[in-house]
């Protein structure tokens, strides 16, 4: 994994897809961060949702095949932070009965820390693009937000 820098515009890794590689994951966006206007709870709820992302992708991406790799991509973009997680595995529907305990909130809460979350997936892999405004607070402690609207602004609609 590359060093941090004292200005981070562009950086990429990648890492296996494996639980125990996780926390590198989250100590490399700390350094990344730490570059950043931001103060120590953004920072903290910026790390959580790319590492449910990533989680995810360990979790869910290469199971019933071999173990595959996490690309991660973080830049800048004038006011704006964005961070790429992509897997090569396979998507997997979110099962519609019960979930076990900690399980089935991933999505949810990258969507309560970051402005805008955005998914793909096709036969190539699963992309998570995570981008939010470097001076914004999380959505779901911002006033304009509509409670149970997963994160969007009032008036927002799904695409």
């Amino acid at each position: 994994m590359p060093p941090p820098s004292d200005r981070t515009e562009f950086v990429h890794f990648t890492l296996p897809a494996d639980a125990a590689h996780l926390c590198r994951l989250r100590h490399a966006m700390y350094g990344f961060l730490g570059a950043l206007p931001l103060c120590p709870d953004r920072q903290d709820e910026i790390v959580l949702a790319v590492g449910e992302a990533a989680a995810n992708a360990v979790e869910h991406a290469y199971r019933d095949q071999e173990p595959g790799v996490i690309d991660v991509t973080f830049w800048t973009e004038g006011d704006a932070l964005c961070v790429q997680i992509r897997d090569h595995g396979r998507w997997r529907e979110p099962s519609s009965g019960p979930q076990s305990v900690g399980h089935g909130l991933g999505v949810v809460l990258m969507r309560r820390l970051i402005d805008c979350v955005l998914i793909h997936h096709d036969h190539r892999g699963t992309t998570v693009l995570l981008r939010h405004p470097v001076h914004s607070p999380a959505p779901d402690s911002r006033p304009d937000v509509v409670p149970g609207a997963a994160g969007r602004p009032a008036g927002a609609h799904r695409a």
